[in-house]
């Protein structure tokens, strides 16, 4: 039998206690490095990942190419290509200030630009820009000299290959590729496109290693209603006449009345965008949209509308103009000339200030400020632009005894060209204020509409019977009135001249200083166009608006007119334009009958549609124009579209729509409307209509 294990010695305890208090170390550090492990591995790892690639990575963000800004016609305003930057590797270069100094000398730098160059190629980093987007022949110069730690890489920059041609509407981009100002900054979202990324990973020592780039998507092309040789011909007679009168500045807008469609918006003085910090940023603004002002006597044109249409007033009534002033309120006004009594179409042929006061009082306060707002006054546009300003009307409360009396003739009130030219064009069109639209469509890389604008009209503002009347009274002006020097040989032009005071520094109306205006349509019967011509203090000895402005408007219109391929209202010369023009460019190639001119023969009954398809213009149009049909153009090449189909019975004074492309067997989208076949009917006034075109319209 074995003795029984001597009882454990105190030193034997002490062991024993030393190796459990190891073990359960060894069991918490294990523990603590597992619970580590796991909040380095699994739950911060994310966190870790994107500290470690901030370490070794450096992402760069290439700008990617904007679309293309083109006119109504597919031809480019605004471009995107290809330019050069020089990006230097800091840990590559071992010498920087001998680097610096090739460089300065390659790229024409001064000394303190040579200064900051070794600065930044001293500084511990894996990227650094030198110069970004540089001309082709600076960049080959600097490759040449084969710089250690030197890298090129290619953006792209803005390029405006018109120069200044509608800079203003365009608008610019800065260095970073953002839209700054014009179409460039309101469509920013659908030209930008996404930018491409390039990472450049380094190693321990922060030397790169590799490098990865992410393609950039292209940005979207923006369409505008445009129209390059309509805005060209404005820019050349605004900045012409600015020149010879010696004015501060001058606007001209062209627009469709149809569609509200702006043609042209020319403003002078103006800016070449390529290189937009040349010139003072009182340049870059569009004045068309963003300077309001006092219309003066082209706003006697609503003054009479709202008269008309509330019937207060006849055309050939005798006004009593008071031998060229009246009293009102204690104060004494003048008119620019001594009239005794005009009937009212002399009022505004002769553009009587007293004979539109005597008016104006009739209509009364609520009435006046009802029909102003809603040819548009007081309140923008609403065109796709930036900066519009919504002029100035107030509310008839804070009117003064004399604001009914100002109103009438264009004082008290501040509007924009746009406005005035819009409210213009609702006459034009037969009483529908129209909202002006300066974007056609949106379109992807690949051509497909992403976005497509349509004529809007806001609101019916006067009957076609009370546009009859007042297109009549504006004729005269042309005729017969102070606005002789905007006639068109060919046409006939209805429209208002203007000539108002401005206010000095003393808060009074300038006697020296005004602004000289003349607003109209062509061709009066049915009309194309609308044309506002405005120039800011013009001087010389006959400087009105009938004396400056009018003849602007003439040239204007003679060009666009030849242009769109609108024939004279002598149907004899209808028919030798139409054969002239081989093919037209745009819409509204079409005869215009007027109340004295004859219609050209009407067709027979057995007379059918005969097949054009396949024709050039000139053939198409004249054998159309040859069956008595008004002959509408839209594209320009071959026809590959009609309407009427061929073989369908004519009946008099029909449309024949003719669709052209330069591409065989394609259909391309119509020049002349806003999302093509399917747009509303066109808006004019009703006389000169089909009877189906009278029926379609709103």
């Amino acid at each position: 039998m074995l003795p029984p294990p001597a009882p454990p010695t105190v030193r034997d305890r002490l062991v024993r206690l030393r190796l459990m208090l190891v073990a359960l170390s060894v069991c918490l550090w294990s523990v603590v490095m597992i619970v580590r492990l796991v909040q380095l591995q699994v739950l911060g790892r994310e966190s870790f990942q994107r500290q470690a690639a901030r370490q070794s990575e450096r992402t760069i963000n290439l700008d990617p190419r904007r679309g293309p800004i083109l006119d109504r016609n597919g031809r480019p305003l605004a471009v995107s290509v290809d330019a050069e930057s020089i990006y230097a590797v800091p840990q590559e270069i071992h010498e920087p200030d001998k680097t610096a100094a090739t460089l300065a000398r390659a790229l024409g730098l001064d000394a303190a630009a040579r200064r900051e160059l070794v600065a930044l190629l001293q500084r511990n980093r894996a990227f650094v820009w030198v110069r970004r987007k540089l001309d082709p022949r600076v960049t080959r110069g600097v490759r040449d000299l084969q710089l250690d730690g030197i890298g090129f890489l290619t953006e792209t920059r803005r390029y405006y290959p018109k120069r200044e041609l509608a800079a203003q509407v365009l608008g610019y981009v800065g260095l970073d590729n953002t839209g700054m100002s014009g179409i460039e900054y309101a469509f920013e979202d659908q030209i930008r496109g996404r930018a491409a990324k390039v990472s450049v990973r380094i190693d321990a020592r922060r030397r790169p290693m590799e490098t990865t780039e992410k393609p950039s998507t292209d940005g979207h092309a923006v369409v505008l209603t445009l129209d390059e040789a309509i805005q060209y011909a404005a820019e050349k007679e605004i900045e012409r006449a600015v020149a010879e009168t010696g004015s501060v500045a001058g606007v001209a807008v062209v627009m469709d009345p149809r569609t509200g469609e702006v043609l042209a918006m020319a403003g002078r003085p103006t800016f070449n965008p390529n290189r937009f910090n040349a010139y003072p940023s009182s340049r870059w603004r569009n004045r068309a949209v963003a300077d309001a002002y006092e219309p003066g006597s082209v706003f006697k044109v609503f003054t009479a509308a709202a008269a008309l249409q509330e019937k207060v007033v006849d055309p050939d009534e005798t006004v009593d103009c008071g031998d060229g002033t009246i009293e009102i309120a204690g104060t004494r006004v003048n008119d620019h000339a001594v009239f005794h009594q005009l009937t009212f179409r002399d009022v505004l042929a002769h553009s009587s200030d007293i004979g539109m006061i005597r008016v104006a009082q009739r209509l009364g306060r609520e009435s006046l400020n009802r029909h102003i707002r809603d040819f548009g006054f007081g309140s923008a546009t609403g065109v796709e632009l930036p900066g519009e300003s919504s002029g100035l009307l107030r509310p008839p409360s804070r009117w003064s005894a004399l604001s009914l009396a100002s109103l009438s003739f264009g004082q008290e009130v501040g509007v924009t060209a746009l406005q005035l030219t819009a409210a213009m064009a609702a006459v034009a069109n037969g009483g529908y204020l129209m909202k002006p639209v300066v974007l056609k469509q949106v379109e992807d890389a690949s051509g497909r509409v992403v976005k497509a604008a349509r004529p809007v009209a806001v609101r019916r503002v006067i009957e076609p019977d009370t546009v009859d009347v007042l297109t009549d009274l504006l004729k005269g002006v042309v005729r017969r009135g102070t606005g002789a020097r905007a006639a068109v040989t060919g046409y006939t032009v209805a429209g208002k001249t203007g000539t108002a005071q401005k206010i000095d520094g003393s808060g009074h109306y300038s006697m020296v200083d005004h602004v000289a205006s003349f607003v109209g349509f062509v061709p009066a019967a049915r009309p194309a166009l609308v044309i506002l011509v405005s120039l800011d203090t013009p001087r010389g000895e006959h400087n009105e608006g009938g004396d400056v402005a009018a003849p602007v408007f003439a040239r204007i219109a003679e060009q666009a007119l030849a242009h769109l391929a609108v024939p004279p209202e002598d149907p004899d010369r209808a028919l030798r334009m139409v054969a002239y023009r081989p093919e037209p460019t745009a819409v509204a190639a079409a005869y215009y009958p007027t109340p004295s001119a004859p219609a050209p023969p009407g067709p027979t009954e057995t007379t059918r549609m005969p097949e054009l398809r396949g024709l050039s213009a000139r053939e198409a149009a004249t054998l159309a124009a040859r069956q008595g049909l008004i002959v509408e153009l839209k594209g320009s090449g071959r026809v590959i579209a009609q309407t009427p189909a061929p073989g369908t019975e004519l009946e008099a004074v029909m449309t024949c729509v003719l669709t052209l492309s330069r591409t065989p067997g394609r259909e391309g989208t119509p020049v002349g409307g806003l999302g093509g076949p399917e747009s509303p009917p066109r808006l004019t006034s009703e006389r000169g209509f089909t009877p189906r075109e009278r029926k379609n319209t709103p």
